[in-house]
């Protein structure tokens, strides 16, 4: 069995991806996670949370 990444997109920062394992995601306790990527640089790191309802 291959763990593999989450790779889940934030919401408004698509270009940043979640790094933890895939399916870690447990609402309300385990937020995705990964570098913040804005115009293709890294600009430190977000955790977020999936939206109720994505736009």
């Amino acid at each position: 069995m291959t763990t593999g990444l989450c790779g889940q997109p934030h919401h408004d920062h698509p270009e940043s991806v979640c790094t933890q394992p895939a399916h870690h995601y447990q609402p309300g306790s385990d937020s995705h996670a990964g570098p913040l990527i804005i115009d293709g640089r890294q600009q430190g790191a977000v955790a977020w949370d999936e939206p109720e309802n994505p736009t």
